[in-house]
């Protein structure tokens, strides 16, 4: 008879299969990553680090900091210098992908008025490691609080996630994140 059959099929509601559980999620691979390098050699750290309540506080978008040690700022990526603050000391940058980004020389270096920087490109196309700026370390850090430079992604998007690769000793060019992109 047709009414038991009906009775033995299970209801569903459209194939859901209920919230997906903690550990299936933290086995989600990404389905691409692009790897961000070191734009100085310094030193490199979690972005939670810096010592600035703004940038710790991932308020302006999520990365990874370096403290430099040499004077010249390199291309993190291939990509494209978008604009250089008027104070020089910040650079809006877009990766070949479209990750826009921003390259912040230092804390509170705004207050320099470009002083003891020196852009050398101003806009256009850069391959990875080309330097784009140089930086007077002894006269940035007796001027301002601190030469952490933080290296964010401004613009991230919801399956987009910042994994640290490195922290202590880096090179400029160097893996500093990846941005790991899930489905």
């Amino acid at each position: 008879p047709e009414s038991q059959a009906q009775a033995v099929i299970p209801e569903t509601d459209g194939g859901d299969a209920g919230p997906v559980s903690a550990r299936e999620e933290k086995e989600k691979k990404p389905v691409k990553s692009i790897i961000i390098g070191s734009p100085a050699d310094g030193i490199a750290a979690d972005l939670s680090t810096a010592p600035d309540e703004g940038f710790a506080g991932r308020m302006m978008g999520d990365g990874a900091v370096v403290e430099p040690v040499s004077a010249t700022i390199c291309a993190p990526a291939d990509g494209e210098i978008c604009f250089v603050f008027p104070t020089k000391h910040a650079v809006g940058f877009q990766t070949e992908e479209g990750v826009e980004m921003l390259l912040h020389i230092g804390i509170d270096t705004v207050g320099l008025n470009g002083e003891g920087f020196e852009v050398l490109k101003e806009e256009g196309k850069v391959k990875k490691v080309e330097p784009i700026m140089k930086v007077d370390i002894d006269f940035v850090k007796s001027h301002a609080p601190s030469l952490v430079s933080p290296v964010l992604c401004t613009a991230l998007e919801d399956n987009q996630k910042i994994r640290l690769l490195r922290e202590g000793e880096i090179r400029a060019g160097e893996d500093l994140f990846a941005i790991d992109i899930y489905e």
